[in-house]
């Protein structure tokens, strides 16, 4: 298993984490929040995308993003285009994580030539391996998404190294709203996708019992 260490100085590899009773919103992906559901280990659901938009260069030419490899983002909470003192950052499961689920959804997405044989696949991680996003025969792609198969996550072996994730396309994609009310260019498009995990818990601390102090000579009665 790989080495495991939590730097207390940096709070990494997370920023802060929740507790069963208080967790009553979405994980922050952006602040690394886990969830503490099982006693010793701390629970981690990260979600980045790869924006597509038609009206910005990026990573798209004429409005399409060409069949190839990508980075995917986790996206700054700052929704502005013009001003964001939070930049996307690049995302990467730690050292020590188990990874228990990995997905894809195409979100507002179309293959560029409608064959129904474009499939949207994740790198960087093969076990568990979610199964490919395919395009139908009207060039949109399952609106559920597509996961990995849900058996253990108690079975998986820790990374032993930091591990990027990849997101790779055979084939040109757009930006395309199913239905579509001519909104297309404005309407969110990104290929969205989702990684599962855990790591180990820190060590209990003196913060979590009560330790008695010690008594100097004379104090007893």
């Amino acid at each position: 298993m790989a080495t495991f260490s939590f730097d207390h100085e940096q709070r990494t590899p997370w920023n802060n984490q929740i507790f069963p009773g208080n967790y009553v919103a979405q994980l922050n992906a952006y602040r690394d929040q886990g969830v503490v559901a099982l006693p010793g280990a701390v629970f981690f659901r990260g979600v980045t995308a790869i924006v597509i938009n038609p009206d910005t260069e990026g990573n798209t030419v004429d409005g399409v993003l060409p069949a190839g490899t990508y980075e995917p983002k986790v996206l700054s909470p700052d929704k502005r285009q013009d001003d964001k003192p939070r930049l996307d950052r690049p995302f990467q499961v730690p050292a020590g994580a188990v990874v228990y689920r990995t997905a894809v959804n195409a979100v507002g997405v179309r293959e560029e030539t409608v064959a129904g044989n474009t499939t949207i696949t994740l790198g960087g991680i093969s076990t568990p391996a979610s199964a490919p996003a395919q395009a139908g025969t009207d060039g949109y792609f399952n609106p559920v998404g597509e996961f990995s198969a849900f058996t253990s996550i108690l079975d998986g072996t820790a990374l032993q190294s930091d591990t990027a994730i990849t997101v790779v396309t055979n084939q040109g994609v757009v930006a395309s709203q199913k239905p579509s009310a001519g909104a297309c260019r404005k309407s969110p498009s990104a290929i969205i996708v989702e990684v599962c995990y855990f790591l180990p818990d820190a060590v209990a601390d003196a913060d979590e019992l009560h330790i008695p102090y010690g008594v100097e000579a004379g104090q007893g009665h």
